[in-house]
């Protein structure tokens, strides 16, 4: 449960806005190309998008989170409402669209690889107004996790966070117009390889990290798949020119089922070491553990760790 401060404000250790969707998943060998037919291996539905999905995982590993958001009226909305409050995520602040549809992410995975396609369908999708945030005055958190699709809200959001002197959190994984607008409320900018060398127009995911941290950032993190992440923050020590140093994490290894929403549960599991005050590389290596054990089992969601669980997946590793 949430807990009340002096305030009379619920207080949260982390509030997420952002996009979601209901996932459609299903495996598939071979992996068909245009105008083939194949049978489905294994299929599930699942809650998902990046910020719920984060928010899951920093439930299942014990923090006390809420998600901000809107679906539509219907039984994917209530499907969405229902999964988030199995994993312990507060939907108090969930909004429903009566003209809306909540969206929906069809998803074909490689049963060799573990890799997957999307196909997004925002048909009618949810959009919220920052004047239907004034439930915001009654509550408090310690960080706000957002994804950058709506700046104008994000912005709103991230004022209200700093009022409460908590910090931001952005994950960004595909180009989009406007997220630059965002920025300068940032705290910790946690970004995919395609964003990162995408937006500084570097190949190197080394140089991209420094780059992004040249704009401001308390920390910024570039992740890379199965090779684990780079990662920066201002809070630890300077290379001998002045330069920010760039540390790498490397991915765990393990098989592999789906690749689905490890960003996600990536960003949730590095927000709980900053939440611990970890210092850089242990938290970089909580998230890769992290998202790695998630990628066991098939959905963004079913396989996300608790814990005890990462902790001693990690200590595995270490004998």
């Amino acid at each position: 449960m949430a807990r009340s401060n002096s305030s009379d404000r619920i207080e949260f250790d982390c509030v997420g806005f952002g996009m979601n969707v209901v996932d459609y998943l299903s495996i598939l060998d071979p992996y068909p190309g245009v105008d083939e037919k194949v049978e489905v291996i294994e299929s599930t539905m699942q809650g998902g998008g990046p910020v719920p999905t984060a928010m899951a995982t920093l439930a299942r590993l014990g923090s006390k989170v809420a998600y901000i958001g809107k679906v539509g009226d219907d039984p994917e909305g209530r499907f969405v409402k229902a999964e988030l409050e199995k994993e312990g995520v507060n939907t108090d602040y969930l909004m429903v669209d009566k003209a809306g549809k909540t969206s929906k992410a069809f998803i074909w995975v490689d049963k060799g690889t573990g890799k997957r396609t999307v196909a997004l369908d925002k048909t009618k999708s949810n959009h919220v107004e920052a004047s239907e945030l004034a439930f915001t005055n009654s509550i408090s958190t310690r960080f706000l996790h957002i994804d950058g699709r709506e700046p104008e809200v994000d912005i709103f959001l991230s004022r209200w966070a700093k009022k409460l002197g908590a910090e931001v959190s952005l994950d960004v994984g595909s180009l989009r117009s406007g997220v630059e607008s965002v920025f300068p409320f940032v705290d910790h900018l946690i970004v995919s390889k395609r964003f990162g060398c995408g937006f500084t127009r570097l190949s190197d995911h080394f140089s991209a990290c420094k780059q992004l941290m040249k704009e401001g950032f308390e920390t910024a993190v570039v992740t890379i798949g199965e090779d684990g992440c780079v990662c920066a923050s201002a809070r630890e020590p300077k290379m001998s020119g002045g330069e920010d140093q760039v540390l790498q994490s490397p991915g765990f290894p393990v098989k592999v089922v789906d690749t689905t929403g490890a960003g996600d549960v990536f960003h949730g599991a590095f927000i709980y070491g900053l939440l611990e005050k970890w210092d850089l590389k242990k938290t970089a290596q909580f998230a890769c553990a992290t998202a790695a054990m998630k990628c066991t089992k098939l959905g963004g969601r079913a396989g996300i760790p608790n814990l005890a669980e990462v902790t001693n997946f990690i200590g595995s590793f270490k004998q």
